[in-house]
């Protein structure tokens, strides 16, 4: 009777425990926040307060772009949100809209869009190039399927589906065409994990080896770790490597969290170059996103062989959203301060009239920057830049500069801007009803008299499939060639 009593017991326990994994697996597959459904009126509102907002904080917005078109790409979103969507839709929605301005900084992020999903999820992180019509991949976690091989499928989905669907998320950023397409190569992992519903499920990746076409599972991690520091992600802000007579700074970003590190690399770099005697520096800014423009300067401080001042043209909007109204109270007060004990005097005095005027107030401020640093070395040698369609905001700035002083040259592909500047201080808002964040641009950059053209390079390089199979750098290869010549 006791056995029996024991293994009834057993059984129920077993049933409960097969029911919780189940349900819990059900759960983890459950769709995300991503798949809720929003009504129309909802979206309407987001759509109407996002108009609002660009329209009251954007200091250019029809800088690309008529006030006609603009109205036009928000009649048309409106009329696409008249039936139910869920919120991956809206957002393909709101980028429909947001690109029309043509500004990077005042977009969807995809990325953001991915945070909002639970940090548990999985996710199978991974690069394609595109080459002539096919795409071939570029970049996977431990390098688990032979790269340069031509993929074919993502799970159910063809590339060239996943690349259409990439492109109704990405940006885009006044003439810097060709630097989209690139981007939207890139961006063709992230997107992909962004709509994956089975994220608990592996990821089948189909490709072309030799004469056969195979299936692999790529490599998966959780979502917290591939937005921190991991083996995916670029481990440092600054690279440098330094040869007999070559020196090869890489400049992975501008936005370091640790300014006063980030400057001691970049001044311990040039201090070896300089003692070294070194004949050539090369500057590395592919997938340099941007960041902050103080230190951009700091870098032109040792190339910039003329001495001449850094201009830049800031055109302000006053807004509940501007650099002035986001500092913290603290912030605020020692601005008011310091321009208090100077005014009239000074480019803080500048700023100073832009902070007491009324919201909607536009302000151009010409910024002439004496650049400089610690060590008062300038490095006259010869230079060369590197760029690719990822190098943005700050990074065009840089390469505008580049081009326009004839520093040296410039190779590899488009930046994601043109040689006229690039928009910044973007600020972030959460439409209220769907809860997506967005960025809007707070700030306009502009290089003095210089004509809204893309920023092509001197010379212009792209990855073969040879390169990607034998994991070479085609513009690292093309310099070797260069100084053996």
């Amino acid at each position: 009777m006791r056995a029996s009593l024991f293994l009834a017991l057993l059984f129920a326990i077993t049933i409960l425990c097969v029911q919780a994994a189940i349900s819990q697996q059900s759960q983890d597959e459950k769709p995300t926040y991503l798949y809720d459904v929003l009504l129309s009126q909802d979206m309407s509102k987001d759509l109407f307060q996002l108009k609002q907002t660009i329209l009251k904080t954007h200091p250019a917005p029809f800088f690309n772009c008529s006030d006609s078109l603009f109205n036009a790409a928000y009649e048309k979103a409106v009329r696409l949100v008249q039936k139910p969507k869920t919120v991956l839709e809206f957002a393909q929605v709101i980028n429909g809209f947001t690109r029309i301005i043509e500004d990077s900084h005042t977009a969807l992020n995809p990325r953001e869009l991915l945070r909002l999903a639970s940090k548990k999820r999985k996710i199978a992180p991974f690069h394609l190039k595109k080459i002539g019509e096919n795409f071939y991949l570029s970049k996977i976690l431990y390098d688990a399927i032979p790269l340069g091989v031509e993929v074919l499928a993502v799970n159910d989905k063809t590339v060239k589906e996943l690349y259409l669907l990439t492109r109704t998320l990405a940006p885009s950023e006044g003439p810097a065409k060709s630097a989209r397409h690139e981007l939207i190569e890139i961006m063709m992992g992230l997107v992909f994990n962004l709509f994956n519903k089975t994220p608990t499920q592996p990821v089948n990746i189909t490709y072309v080896y030799g004469d056969d076409t195979l299936s692999s599972i790529a490599p998966s991690i959780k979502l917290s770790r591939y937005f921190g520091r991991n083996s995916w992600s670029e481990k440092k802000d600054i690279e440098f490597r330094i040869s007999d007579s070559i020196a090869y700074l890489g400049l992975k970003s501008f936005e370091s969290r640790r300014e006063r590190k980030y400057k001691r690399g970049v001044n311990s770099f040039f201090k070896k170059v300089e003692r070294k005697g070194i004949s050539k520096v090369i500057l590395d800014v592919r997938g340099n996103r941007g960041g902050y423009v103080l230190l951009l300067e700091h870098v032109l401080s040792y190339i910039n062989d003329k001495g001449e001042t850094f201009d830049l043209n800031y055109l302000y909007k006053r807004s509940k959203l501007d650099r002035f109204e986001t500092l913290s109270r603290f912030k605020k007060l020692d601005f008011v301060k310091k321009a208090s004990r100077v005014y009239p005097k000074g480019m803080i005095s500048k700023e100073y009239d832009f902070y007491k005027s009324p919201m909607g107030s536009m302000s151009s401020i010409l910024y002439q920057k004496k650049l400089s640093n610690p060590l008062d070395i300038t490095y006259t040698g010869e230079c060369t830049l590197l760029t690719n369609g990822l190098s943005m905001s700050a990074s065009v700035l840089l390469a505008s500069w580049f081009k326009d002083h004839n520093r040296g040259q410039v190779i590899g592909t488009p930046c994601f801007g043109s040689m006229q500047g690039t928009h910044g201080n973007a600020a972030r808002i959460v439409l209220e009803n769907s809860r997506i964040p967005i960025t809007i641009s707070t700030l306009k950059l502009s290089s003095i008299e210089q004509a809204l053209i893309e920023i092509t390079p001197t010379k212009k390089i792209q990855y073969s499939i040879k390169d990607l199979t034998m994991g070479r750098d085609p513009l690292i290869e093309y310099l070797k060639v260069l100084k053996n010549e």
